[in-house]
């Protein structure tokens, strides 16, 4: 009869082997960017970085206006994440747009939120001729940590994904209550690549 420390050892054993295994066969994901909203580049009086923050205030209900902070990069993406919050919200504009090589977009819009004001983007071809690439708007984001997949968000919008880099990542903010202060938010944002 097999003793219960020898059952225990070898659950344990077995365990380890699957884990060593799985770690082996399963590609891991790594952080290839993260934005840590120190040096800002800020369109907009009413945008602010402070302690890894990205934000948006008002500072009265009276007043309104918009802001867009954006960043040129070069990544090959998997996923991407990040975390963003509001206050008082009435007819307010959040949104993270990012670019790719292609010249395509995808807008990721808050919960609430006004869709940005951009049909797209012109651009010159490699034969110089006029072409127009479509933003594509994926409205009603909840207002808290967020995990989108870029590539499946990519390959159900935009096509095949093979070879795409991400250009430049985008946040934009908006008030147009003068009701509400409107404070919004964006912190945590990184993405993932293999």
């Amino acid at each position: 009869m097999i003793s219960r420390k020898t059952t225990i050892f070898g659950f344990i054993f077995l365990s380890l082997i699957g884990v060593i295994i799985y770690s082996q066969i399963m590609p891991e994901e790594k952080t290839v960017y993260k934005e840590n909203f120190e040096n800002c580049n800020l369109e907009g009086d009413l945008l602010r970085c402070k302690d890894g923050v990205l934000y948006f205030n008002t500072e009265n209900s009276a007043q309104t206006g918009e802001g867009v902070w954006s960043k040129n990069v070069s990544l090959s993406p998997e996923k991407i994440s990040w975390n963003w919050d509001g206050q008082d919200l009435d007819t307010f504009s959040l949104w993270l747009e990012v670019t790719f090589s292609d010249h395509k977009s995808i807008y990721y819009v808050a919960a609430g939120s006004m869709n940005p004001q951009s049909e797209g983007e012109y651009y010159r071809d490699q034969e110089n001729r006029r072409r127009f690439s479509p933003s594509i708007m994926i409205s009603g984001i909840p207002m808290d940590a967020v995990e989108r997949n870029l590539i499946e968000d990519y390959e159900k919008y935009c096509g095949p994904a093979e070879n795409i880099k991400i250009e430049k990542i985008s946040a934009g903010f908006g008030d147009n209550s003068t009701q509400h202060q409107n404070i919004l938010s964006i912190s945590d944002l990184k993405i993932y690549g293999k």
